[in-house]
């Protein structure tokens, strides 16, 4: 199959044919009469025959002209069609989101009334759910991952950093505390290669025995259940600021020995690319950069 003439020279061509005027068809491309002129002799080169007949100020266009007019406008059609369904939003008025557990039932829930207020036609669905969901197949429009940032095939965009910090119920926590009165408390404990780090790097700053910890706690992949236990006064923990930054504002927990550790770990906005032109993508995307912008 003959090899198909540059994609700008039709346009140029199914353009100008549509006005019968380079200089028209210029002024709408924003270029200028002689590129209109230069695509369109490129175009009769590549096909070997004469499109256009030239005249002082107007021009027609000749028979292989208006034979290949259709086919032209109708590949554009085909182009503009695929676009829009890539697009164009089959449920504008409905938001579909699945968000990383922790986050949504500790920080997005709470504060999702805000963006309903701001946005009142856009109705939220809320998936709450630690694995990695495929946008293939289903109705989902954005997801807000915990990680590094790397998921083949979708665009991440950050949302902000987290870090790590030990705190504890102040109920429980002894005048003078020191690092050493921790042998003598209850540890909750989420297992992890991420809040492991933060763990060593405390256990090394304070050179402790992990050993000598007494474990009343331990889960996988449920950091809501250790906030819990942290806000019932059932032990001390490690735990993302992010997550719990209000409740020691509050005194709800202490953060103890003004120990942090930065996570390997950040927030992003995860989806198909096409995802990211949505309004309510949009919309969302603008109010949630804005909401987390009270975390410091």
């Amino acid at each position: 199959m003959k090899k198909l003439p540059p994609l700008n020279s039709l346009r140029y061509f199914l353009v100008a044919a549509q006005a019968l005027s380079f200089k028209q068809a210029a002024e709408q491309l924003f270029v200028t009469q002689a590129a209109i002129s230069q695509h369109i002799k490129t175009l009769e080169t590549h096909l070997g025959v004469q499109l256009f007949i030239r005249g002082t100020r107007r021009v027609s266009l000749t028979d292989d002209g208006k034979r290949l007019i259709p086919f032209i406008q109708a590949g554009f059609d085909n182009f503009n069609q695929g676009v829009a369904l890539l697009t164009e939003d089959a449920n504008p008025d409905v938001l579909n989101v699945t968000v990383v557990e922790s986050l949504s039932i500790r920080w997005l829930v709470p504060r999702l009334q805000f963006f309903q207020e701001q946005h009142p036609k856009i109705r939220v669905r809320l998936e709450p759910c630690n694995r990695v969901r495929d946008f293939f197949g289903t109705d989902i429009d954005l997801a807000i991952r915990f990680g590094e940032g790397n998921y083949p095939g979708l665009e991440s965009r950050f949302l902000i950093k987290d870090k790590y910090v030990l705190v504890c119920h102040p109920r429980l926590i002894p005048s003078n505390i020191s690092p050493q009165d921790l042998y003598t408390l209850p540890l909750l404990e989420e297992r992890g290669p991420v809040p492991a780090e933060a763990w060593q790097a405390f256990l090394s700053r304070h050179k402790l025995n992990s050993n000598r910890f007494k474990k009343t706690l331990e889960v996988d992949d449920s950091t809501v259940t250790i906030v819990d236990a942290a806000l019932a006064g059932q032990g001390f923990a490690m735990l993302r600021y992010n997550l719990i930054y209000q409740q020691i504002q509050r005194r709800q927990l202490v953060s103890l020995f003004d120990f942090s550790h930065p996570s390997a770990y950040s927030y992003y906005l995860v989806a198909p690319s096409h995802h990211f032109n949505k309004a309510k993508v949009q919309l969302f995307e603008k109010w949630l950069i804005e909401a987390l912008a009270d975390i410091s």
